[in-house]
């Protein structure tokens, strides 16, 4: 094992000149592939991969109602409202933010625009059959009886005679019998929520507390860096016009920006802190007890070489990785560090580099490869953040470990003076006598081991995953007393579940969709479904746009025809209407309808619809809120879950099925990095009671850290799924070749042979 190595280190012994421009160039190098890395602060990428994952994140980054903003406007007396003081902040918060921040706002909608009403009318009054389905044909038989044609002529003489009537005698005249009322009822079904109202039309809660205005930031929520700027902003201006004008107004937003936002700040300080605090404690340590003050860089430039080689491999492979594996590199510099540390510190005792490359070409090579073999093993979960760790971490420590057998010799001492340098010398501290120490001697030590091994035998039982995915995420204060103000005035907000259906198309999508019709309307008479919100009811197929068109046709029979004008006609002259009031209505009943054409359809979609549909390369989805009582989502999952094109997402049914994913993950990784250190080990040793008994400690371990956690009550979660690569991985024990002994992870004596 050792002779790669001891060939290399004499080359460049021989060759300084380079050595030096092989160990420059690849710092270059790496660093200039490292630098290109492009750093991933989505926090989604923690959670593990299945079609509903993929398809909850795919909703969060591309649907349209999930990245807006939810200002929160009202009085900070809770006791009093005062819609008017509210209208007020909201247009002065809309002008300012519009002028201060025009390129970080794709849209702001305060206020309900009066001039999509005319043209949505008269386009659904165009194309009537093709919203009508058959519920609304049976509304229209008793809309045709002749005591129900008298009360509707009855009250539209009465809205005629009102100061509406100027505006709707026009569709009156079109339509006297009611029939398009049918249709304009589908627009309402998209108000999901019925706790609101409209004052001045800015959207208010009914009891004038809340007014609700919707930003749409122009950036997705994974460009934190951006959506950061635009909050700034927005905190400022609130700030600005509760300090000079608005004193008595609290303004609060929620959304998955905002979330983003915040968990990606709090990634960053938290992996320069500890990134931080780790280098400041190890260049310290190694300064004070080596008293070398070059010391601390020597060691740590085949740390720095490995990190750079890990990056631009994993820029080279994929060209991303998560910011949350990156803040786990303090770990991983903990690991890396033992490497040039056994180096640096056996040479200071052996005084000959050639011996020092002889003693620990093996021990390191076998214990470096059960920690990356381990790290390696986080490719087979199914969280890409894991993964980016696990590739991270492992081409981290073989570029820390190759360097410290290949560089860090040249670096330590020059080669024609390694035997005759005077030895260093080291702390005589409680860190040599605490290394010296045998506590396998002490048998109240050994016995003591074996009682809490038996107990946290028992409590490691205790242990259990995380419920709630929402303890990944980090929330500030605000955004926590936000979130529970848009739950508390959003009645449905907590209940609510996402089906989305797929299509490679937008008529596709909607033929998936409608083919689920009769399964909602089954549901909802079950009152199993409360309410639902859709394009559906608004957006309809090619297919099924004719096959209502052909509908209405043979609805409308002469006889039927004759028969309702007649009635009409004198129902009318006994409520005195003049004899033309109706001369337009027969062009409604006679008129060949066509399918929505394309204004048609763009008027729809874009004025009512566009918040509903999610529009990639290749694929078209739907998506479609559905309020279902917790007890009764089971038959949601069990009525829709078996359509590879169709969604069922639910926070709560997410969280089920990452506890199982997790779970499994965490058995899995457990299961591979055990068997690769026992292989490795069996394979070393070469005798299965060594292994055995090397092993044990290991098992152990892993005991008591599962045991502590039952004491202390804590949980795993998905990143914990790490420590089953780090307990297996780190502790494998270095291995001797037969007959001789090797150095282990023990900082050995100047007096003996360094033992295992």
């Amino acid at each position: 094992m050792a002779k790669p190595f001891l060939y290399i280190y004499h080359y460049f012994a021989k060759n300084q000149m380079v050595f030096y421009a092989v160990f420059v160039a690849l710092f270059l190098i790496t660093g200039y592939f490292a630098s290109k890395i492009r750093p991933e602060e989505d926090i989604s990428k923690i959670l593990p991969k299945d079609r509903q994952t993929e398809k909850l994140n795919d909703l969060l980054q591309n649907a349209k109602f999930a990245d807006k903003l939810v200002m929160m406007v009202s009085l900070k007396d809770s006791n009093k409202s005062s819609p008017e003081t509210l209208v007020a902040f909201s247009d002065s918060f809309t002008g300012k933010l519009l002028q201060q921040y025009p390129g970080y706002i794709r849209e702001v909608k305060d206020q309900v625009s009066d001039s999509l009403v005319p043209p949505l009318i008269s386009a659904l009054h165009d194309h009537l059959p093709v919203f009508l389905d058959s519920a609304d044909y049976v509304s229209m038989d008793s809309l045709l009886l002749p005591d129900r044609l008298k009360e509707t002529l009855a009250a539209e003489l009465r809205t005629l005679t009102s100061p509406a009537g100027m505006l709707l005698k026009g569709f009156i005249s079109k339509d006297p019998v009611g029939i398009s009322s049918l249709a304009f009822k589908k627009i309402r079904q998209l108000q999901y929520d019925e706790n609101f109202d409209l004052y001045n039309g800015h959207i208010v809660t009914k009891d004038n507390r809340y007014l609700l205005l919707f930003i749409s930031p122009a950036f997705p929520p994974s460009n934190t860096g951006k959506n950061g700027i635009l909050l700034e902003g927005m905190d400022a201006i609130i700030r600005d016009l509760q300090r000079y004008s608005f004193a008595e107004v609290n303004a609060d937003y929620f959304g998955a920006v905002a979330v983003s936002e915040g968990n990606a700040r709090q990634l960053r300080k938290d992996s320069i802190l500890t990134l931080s605090i780790t280098l400041v404690f190890l260049v310290v340590f190694i300064a004070w007890y080596f008293k070398k003050k070059r010391a601390p860089f020597i060691i740590m430039l085949p740390v720095l070489l490995g990190a750079l080689f890990s990056l631009s491999v994993i820029y080279l492979i994929k060209g991303t990785i998560s910011v949350i594996a990156l803040a786990a590199g303090s770990i991983v510099l903990g690991i890396a560090i033992n490497y040039s540390l056994h180096v640096y510190n056996h040479f200071r005792h052996r005084r000959d580099m050639r011996a020092v490359i002889e003693d620990l070409a093996f021990p390191l090579t076998i214990g470096g490869l059960t920690t990356i073999g381990g790290f390696l093993a986080l490719q087979f979960v199914k969280s890409d953040m894991l993964k980016d760790l696990g590739l991270f971490a492992a081409f981290s420590l073989v570029g820390a470990s190759l360097s410290s057998l290949i560089f860090l010799p040249h670096l330590i001492s020059a080669p024609k003076y390694a035997m005759v340098e005077k030895k260093e010398t080291e702390r005589s501290s409680w860190i040599l006598r605490l290394s010296d120490y045998h506590p396998e001697k002490n048998k109240y030590i050994v016995g003591l081991i074996f009682l809490l091994t038996i107990v946290f035998a028992f409590t490691m039982t205790r242990v259990s995953f995380d419920q709630d995915i929402m303890n990944m995420n980090y929330m500030p204060d605000k955004l926590k007393k936000s979130e529970a103000t848009l739950n508390k005035i959003n009645a449905y907000s907590l209940r609510s579940i996402y089906l989305v259906t797929d299509g490679r198309n937008l008529n596709e999508a909607l033929e998936k969709q409608e083919s689920l019709d009769g399964t909602i309307a089954t549901l909802r008479n079950q009152n199993i479904i409360k309410k639902y919100s859709g394009v559906f009811h608004l957006l309809i197929s090619d297919s099924l746009q004719k096959a209502r068109i052909q509908k209405w046709n043979q609805y409308w029979t002469k006889e039927k025809k004759s028969l309702l004008l007649q009635r009409l006609q004198h129902s009318g002259d006994s409520l005195g209407f003049s004899p033309t009031a109706f001369h337009a209505f027969p062009g409604l009943i006679n008129k060949s309808f066509q399918p929505l054409d394309s204004a048609a359809n763009n008027l729809i979609r874009n004025g009512l619809a566009n918040d509903y549909i999610i529009s990639k390369k290749g694929q078209t989805s739907l998506v479609t809120l559905l309020n279902v009582s917790p007890e009764d989502k089971s038959s949601i999952y069990k009525a829709f879950t078996n359509d590879p094109q169709v969604t069922v997402i639910d926070r709560q049914y997410l969280t089920s099925k990452l506890v199982n994913m997790v779970s499994s993950d965490f058995n899995q990784i457990g299961w591979m990095t055990s068997i690769l250190v026992f292989l490795v080990l069996l394979l070393t040793y070469g005798r299965i009671e060594l292994t055995l008994v090397s092993f044990i400690p290991m098992f152990i371990a892993f005991v008591w850290i599962l045991g502590i956690m039952g004491l202390a009550g804590l949980q795993f979660n998905i990143v914990n799924i790490i420590l089953s690569a780090l307990i297996f991985g780190l502790g494998a024990p270095c291995a001797p070749v037969p007959g001789r002994h090797r150095p282990c992870s023990r900082t050995p004596t100047p007096r003996r042979r360094p033992r295992c």
